[in-house]
């Protein structure tokens, strides 16, 4: 398994993320996103990179730059 690094300022953002998104846990891993059309109409960017999310369909995942 390989590890996962994070940043002091990528602690600091997934700390604010989870104060806002309320879930009990978080999952972090590599991922890609590809680009997309969100649902107001703007443009999102593919991303590739470390990720957070809750596993709630409900909820946000916070790419971790």
């Amino acid at each position: 398994m390989s590890k996962i690094v994070l940043t002091k300022e990528q602690i600091k953002e997934l700390a604010i993320f989870a104060e806002e998104e309320g879930q009990p846990t978080y999952t972090i891993t590599r991922a890609s996103i590809p680009a997309f059309e969100a649902e107001d109409g703007t443009n999102v960017d593919e991303y590739n990179g470390l990720i957070a999310f809750s596993g709630s369909e409900d909820h946000g995942v916070l790419q971790l730059d």
